[in-house]
């Protein structure tokens, strides 16, 4: 095929800009999965999420929306979410009487209940009437998450502030776009956990989290097990916590690899296995294994 040569260097820029930013989210994982937690909370207490930005982060806002109310995964419930720059009447209204800096701040005030949660989206968190939107969510109880780019000192006051992709307004979009699907998945995580009448701290061995002789790799159910030894790169060798019954440990005397990028495992330490990813440290931490012992 005849066309232009391709631009090695310029390939490897388009990449490389990309690498600090995907790091920084990986980095961001303990905040993430904090916002998550509570997010599920307000859910389970029957809160909504309530979701606005201007611009591209207005259809991010939708997107994300879109995501709570109508999960793709088959199996996941639908949760209640509304993005409030979808009505053009509204903002065009609210903006030519009230100035723009309200728009959201109005729609908040007259839907939003102090048990909800109202996530802002900018890309480098200056954005007015996000400020004014989320300053007003603070004043009303609700839960306040903001997702933004640029300097965490200019990111609004909020319960949950992820500043994530950096100042390269491509990188920003494109790593919001990770993370907020990142946001629904692992909300569910702990939403399922909390249906299953136990928060994932309280998880333990043979109790209602425990799933038989199911795949911990693939489960879409979090269950506990043991770390044995930390791997490079996030990584950890982890085996099933021995059932109260005596049962043989699915995942195998040797252990198997999870992702622990999400929590601060240790070996030795407890930690709740969704899909292949460590989402909570549960129970008590036992004393690591020891050279020579059985978990060699």
């Amino acid at each position: 095929m005849n066309g232009p040569d391709v631009d090695e260097t310029a390939v490897r820029h388009a990449f490389s800009r990309r690498v600090p930013a995907t790091r920084d989210l990986a980095g961001e994982a303990g905040r993430v999965a904090a916002a998550c937690r509570d997010m599920a909370g307000r859910f389970a207490g029957g809160g909504q999420l309530i979701v606005f930005g201007n611009g591209e982060s207005g259809v991010d806002a939708s997107h994300i929306a879109v995501e709570f109310m109508h999960p793709v995964v088959v199996g996941k419930r639908a949760l209640p979410a509304l993005a409030l720059g979808n009505d053009s009447a509204t903002l065009s209204g609210v903006g030519a009487r009230q100035g723009f800096d309200e728009v959201f701040a109005h729609q908040l005030r007259a839907f939003a209940a102090a048990g909800d949660i109202a996530l802002g989206v900018s890309p480098d968190g200056r954005c007015p009437n996000v400020r004014r939107a989320l300053a007003q969510a603070r004043e009303s109880g609700l839960l306040t998450v903001v997702l933004c780019g640029g300097d965490r000192a200019d990111a609004p006051p909020a319960d949950h502030v992820l500043v994530l992709g950096g100042t390269d307004p491509l990188v920003v979009k494109e790593v919001h776009v990770t993370a907020y699907h990142l946001v629904w998945e692992l909300t569910h995580v702990f939403l399922d956990q909390l249906d299953a009448g136990s928060a994932p701290e309280e998880a333990r061995p043979g109790g209602p989290d425990s799933l038989g002789d199911v795949c911990v790799t693939y489960s879409d159910k979090a269950r506990p097990m043991r770390v044995l030894r930390l791997l490079p790169g996030g990584m950890a060798l982890a085996r099933e916590e021995e059932a109260e019954d005596g049962a043989e440990d699915p995942a195998g005397g040797d252990g198997v690899e999870i992702s622990v990028a999400l929590v601060d495992a240790v070996p030795g330490a407890a930690v709740l296995v969704r899909a292949g990813e460590a989402v909570a440290l549960a129970g008590e931490t036992a004393a690591p294994p020891r050279p020579g012992g059985s978990d060699d």
